[in-house]
C-alpha cells in the first residue's frame, strides 16, 4: 500500500533569476537537509541563512507547496531542483535543490538505481557548473542525498553514480550533501573515491545527534579552494539536521 503512494519523477525544474555574472574569488556556501519543510520555523531560518549566500545546497527540498513562490520569484538566486519522487495524494515532490547567485551554464542529475525499503523511495544527485571570476575556470557543485536503509552493495552503487558526475571536470569542486554515512565502512569507501579526485573533506566541529546514531551524516568535500570560517548552526532546531555555513576562496592555479 505504501508503495502506491509514490512514483518516480526524475526531472529537473529551474526557478528564479541569478543576480551575479560570475562566482568568486570569495564564495559563501550553505548546506542543509531541510527535512521536507515539516518543522515550524524552518522558513524563517532558511531565509536568514540563505540571504546573500552565493551557493545554497539543500536536501529533502519540496515542490508544489506554499513555499514555492520564494524560489520561483527569487531575484537573487537561480534554483535548480532534481526531483526524485512524488507523493500522489498530496502532489508534493521531493529531491535535492541547489541555489546560486550565478546562473549555471550546465547541469546534470541522476537518480539512485535502487530504492529504499517499503517506500521504494529513490535518492537524487544534482551537478551544476558555474562560471568563475578566473578566466576559463568553472566551479562544479554536486549536491547529493545518498540512499539509506540498504545493504552496502546498494549504497556503494549510488556512491559510484555520484562520482561519475565528477569525472572529467578540471578545476574547483564542491561535493556536499546528506551522505547517510552511518557506518565506518560507508565513510571509508566515500573517502577512498574522494581521494582519487584529490577532494578534501571540510573539518566541521559539531555535536553528533542521537537520532543519527551519534554519526555525522552531512559532509562537504572540496578541491582547488581554500576553506575557512566553517560553522554548524547547532542552535537551529527547525530540521533534524543542522545547517552548515562556510566561506571559501578560489585558488588561481593559472599563475
Amino acid at each position: 500500500m505504501i508503495k502506491r503512494q509514490y512514483r518516480n519523477v526524475e526531472s529537473l525544474k529551474v526557478m528564479g533569476k541569478a543576480s551575479k555574472p560570475v562566482l568568486g574569488p570569495d564564495i559563501s556556501v550553505l548546506l542543509w537537509n531541510i527535512f521536507k519543510c515539516k518543522k515550524m520555523g524552518w522558513y524563517e531560518d532558511f531565509i536568514r541563512l540563505a540571504n546573500d549566500t552565493d551557493v545554497v545546497i539543500i536536501q529533502e527540498a519540496i515542490l508544489n507547496s506554499p513555499f514555492d513562490k520564494y524560489f520561483t520569484h527569487s531575484l537573487q538566486h537561480q534554483w535548480i531542483m532534481a526531483r526524485s519522487f512524488k507523493h500522489i495524494k498530496s502532489n508534493i515532490e521531493t529531491g535535492v535543490k541547489t541555489g546560486s547567485m550565478v546562473a549555471a551554464y550546465k547541469h546534470d542529475f541522476s537518480i539512485s538505481e535502487h530504492g529504499e525499503p517499503f517506500t521504494n523511495t529513490k535518492k537524487s544527485v544534482l551537478a551544476t557548473i558555474y562560471p568563475l571570476c578566473i578566466k576559463d575556470k568553472s566551479l562544479l557543485v554536486v549536491n547529493a542525498h545518498i540512499i539509506n536503509f540498504v545493504l552496502f552493495n546498494k549504497y556503494k552503487a549510488h556512491i559510484d553514480q555520484v562520482f561519475k558526475l565528477l569525472e572529467g571536470h578540471i578545476g574547483p569542486i564542491i561535493l556536499a550533501g546528506d551522505f547517510n554515512t552511518w557506518s565506518g565502512k560507508r565513510k571509508q569507501y566515500f573517502n577512498q573515491l574522494a581521494g582519487l579526485l584529490d577532494l578534501h573533506e571540510v573539518i566541521i566541529k559539531r555535536q553528533p545527534r542521537f537520532m543519527h546514531l551519534l554519526q555525522h551524516l552531512d559532509h562537504i568535500y572540496y578541491r582547488d579552494l581554500t576553506v575557512a570560517n566553517v560553522y554548524a548552526h547547532t542552535e537551529i532546531t527547525s530540521s533534524d539536521h543542522f545547517p552548515i555555513s562556510l566561506s571559501a576562496q578560489v585558488i588561481d592555479t593559472t599563475n
